[in-house]
């Protein structure tokens, strides 16, 4: 019997492996695909939907959409979502700053801003350590804190009790509508919050890695989500990224400060 030679023996063992090859091919082509998919989707790369779409999708998806309105909350009509939702002609244009952008202020020009602020005066430093390790805009963060607290003044700022201590949460974390105290300050308390600098520093961490590190980049994105509208949305209120925003720009307008980054490029033509 013929004895086949180290080429015969290489090419027959080439011919066996190519349906391997050819599998493991396609399933790194699959994968490839579907990364670049989510990234597209979740995190907002590139503009995937046209505004009109965007709006169909926020209103059908089932989220809620609320209208706060003399102090009581509602359903927003289709038409004031939409209205919220405009990026052209918005009346708050420091909703699309981009809150990894940096501000140079010191610890006592926040102070001034923060004074009569309730449980916020006098802790300037604390945020400007939020914003130097997480590089998150400082006078975002004290806007953000100052409408999710009423200005220092909220049940939950001033700290609930849970068990044998005291629990604090400046930003609105895990408080859900209509158990707003009893779930945000469970979070708190699972998160450790236990003074409030801990609040601060431990809401920026948590803003940072499930909103900007996944590309919702600008009070508008983390409001509306535009590259999966409908879905990992940080607030129900659809004037929470506008009420911010104001907020914001008076700080920026208060210190004689300019913002530079501005990001409204979110739909298709």
């Amino acid at each position: 019997m013929k004895r086949m030679g180290k080429s015969g023996q290489m090419n027959r063992r080439m011919k066996e492996n190519i349906p391997v090859l050819i599998l493991l091919g396609v399933m790194a082509i699959f994968l490839l695909a579907f990364m670049v998919s989510e990234t597209t989707l979740f995190k907002g790369g590139g503009n995937i939907h046209n505004f009109d779409e965007a709006v169909e999708r926020q209103i059908n998806n089932g989220t809620a959409d609320l209208k706060l309105e003399k102090g009581r909350i509602r359903q927003a009509e289709n038409d004031e979502i939409r209205n919220a939702m405009k990026v052209h002609g918005s009346p708050a244009e420091y909703q699309f700053l981009n809150l990894t952008e940096k501000v140079d202020v010191t610890t006592e020009e926040l102070e001034w801003l923060l004074e009569g602020k309730g449980i916020l005066e006098g802790r300037g430093d604390v945020f400007i350590e939020a914003q130097e390790r997480y590089d998150i805009n400082a006078l975002y963060l004290i806007s953000h804190a100052q409408l999710e607290t009423g200005n220092g003044r909220s049940q939950l700022a001033q700290g609930i009790r849970v068990g044998d201590d005291m629990y604090y949460n400046f930003f609105g974390i895990g408080a859900f509508d209509r158990q707003a105290i009893e779930e945000g300050s469970a979070y708190a308390a699972r998160a450790g919050w236990s003074t409030p600098e801990a609040a601060v520093i431990g809401g920026a961490e948590f803003i940072r890695e499930n909103y900007l590190d996944q590309g919702q980049q600008t009070l508008y994105a983390m409001r509306w989500n535009p590259g999966n509208p409908g879905s990992h949305l940080y607030a129900t209120d659809i004037e929470w990224a506008l009420k911010i925003g104001r907020i914001v720009e008076l700080h920026y307008q208060k210190l004689e400060k300019d913002a530079g980054d501005f990001h409204k490029d979110y739909y298709k033509d």
